[in-house]
């Protein structure tokens, strides 16, 4: 892994707003988030976190292919895929709005170039500026209920069939 801090604020700014988790800022508090990301690139095989890691920290794939993979209880060391993520997707949300351990593998397929976002720098600055919080957590809550209702759905033409 190679980490970078993100010097080209306008890609980072543009990755945010791309991904979702910026919708509805000024460009200023778009940049107070960016400014704190760090890009780091993951060669293909790595796992960027783990399942059940105590990690909190966010990210934002800006190149690259990451699948989510979940352990198979039945099958020891043996992994899943879950879901397949792509440029300007989020992922590492729920770790950090809830505090819980990782709840699946991040495991980049090919070269992976994201934004970082420390959990305990992003938490200052959501403490600092109150609006920015509010916003990105709502649009992060936007984002998870969004996978929820597809997961929903996935279920019901399963169990349909």
């Amino acid at each position: 892994m190679t980490i970078i801090p993100a010097n080209n604020l306008e890609t980072c700014k543009n990755t945010l707003k791309s991904s979702g988790i910026a919708k509805d800022m000024t460009d200023d508090q778009v940049s107070a988030i960016a400014q704190i990301g760090t890009e780091q690139r993951y060669p293909k095989g790595v796992a960027i976190v783990r399942e059940d890691a105590k990690s909190r920290d966010l990210y934002i794939i800006r190149d690259g292919r990451v699948s989510i993979r979940l352990k198979l209880p039945s099958e020891f060391g043996k992994e899943e895929v879950i879901f397949q993520m792509r440029d300007c997707q989020i992922f590492g949300e729920l770790a950090l709005v809830d505090g819980s351990p990782r709840s699946a593998t991040a495991f980049a397929d090919e070269e992976v170039t994201a934004y970082r976002f420390d959990y305990d720098r992003l938490s200052k600055l959501l403490e600092e500026q109150p609006r920015i919080g509010y916003i990105l957590m709502r649009n992060i809550a936007s984002i998870i209920a969004n996978r929820v209702r597809n997961t929903n759905m996935l279920w019901r033409n399963t169990l349909i069939w």
